[in-house]
């Protein structure tokens, strides 16, 4: 049975009325607004089935259901198919490896997997533009949930700095000569150091070792072209506010944000017959710093 005909019987079966949705437990009184059981002191999520528009009780876990749902109701669903259908994938292979019903699987841990999986897949096809996204794809989720403390967070930067700096990029034929852009380079000043101190938190990563040699790329080359967009960015600045212009006007070649912009395929470089075992270095260290 296809997705969008499964929904209306997931939308009949989600849910309870009077009793709580984890437990069972009859409820004293249906509660309005989120509350925690007595019994099992789960949350609850009062809310509408958006196709019947019957109030009812649900777990943490159906929100994302109710979302598609409402996409469903509202008559862009296959839009949001589309847009998160390998967060449903990845949720679904979690749940098999974890031996658990997916709504035990949190839609954060689903989205990390996403973006693993998209990374080792455009590692392994050498599309520099789909691996940069990726690593920007984690770090914005990182800085979402503020989850620093348990992130490989010198890995993630590593992998932005050397995909972004480390080529020739460019979006819809415009050359961006080695600037990723404001948004995206302020993410490492937010989640990690200064830019000073970003060599020494990168410089021992395998993610540095591994795309500077694919990449062919030196580390001191990656690092240098970030500073100097810093350095461009800040006399841009300082320039407009002399000349009394308001200090947000910003240069439009550097301030490309390109999160929204698909990312066109890149062209493979000789150093395919490396890839495999750098990947898996890759891929491992991430996977056991994820896990710890």
């Amino acid at each position: 049975m296809k997705r969008k005909e499964q929904l209306k019987v997931l939308a009949a079966n989600c849910g309870t009325t009077s009793q709580c949705p984890y437990c069972n437990n009859e409820l004293e009184k249906v509660p309005k607004r989120k509350a925690k059981c007595k019994s099992c002191k789960k949350p609850i999520y009062p809310r509408k089935e958006p196709l019947s528009g019957d109030q009812r009780l649900y777990r943490e876990g159906d929100l994302f259901l109710l979302e598609e749902l409402k996409a469903l109701a509202d008559g862009w669903w296959h839009d949001w198919y589309e847009a998160n259908k390998g967060v449903l994938n990845a949720r679904k292979n979690l749940a098999q490896e974890w031996n658990v019903d997916e709504v035990n699987v949190s839609i954060a841990d689903a989205r990390w997997r996403e973006s693993h999986t998209n990374l080792a897949e455009a590692t392994e096809k050498q599309d520099w533009d789909l691996v940069y996204s990726a690593y920007e794809s984690m770090l914005r989720q990182v800085q979402r949930e503020k989850s620093q403390d348990k992130t490989p967070l010198e890995e993630l930067v590593a992998g932005l700095l050397v995909t972004g700096y480390g080529r020739e990029r460019s979006i819809n034929g415009y050359l961006l000569e080695h600037r990723i852009g404001r948004p995206q380079y302020m993410l490492i000043d937010q989640l990690t150091t200064e830019p000073s101190e970003v060599y020494e938190l990168v410089k021992g990563t395998n993610t540095a070792n591994t795309y500077c040699t694919l990449l062919n790329v030196s580390l001191d080359t990656v690092i240098n072209r970030y500073k100097d967009e810093l350095k461009e960015d800040d006399e841009i600045r300082v320039s407009l506010e002399q000349k009394g212009t308001p200090s947000s006007t910003t240069n439009i070649a550097s301030t490309l944000n390109v999160v929204g912009t698909p990312p066109k395929e890149s062209k493979k470089n000789n150093a395919a017959s490396k890839l495999p075992i750098l990947l898996l270095i890759l891929v491992v260290v991430i996977v056991i710093f994820m896990n710890t």
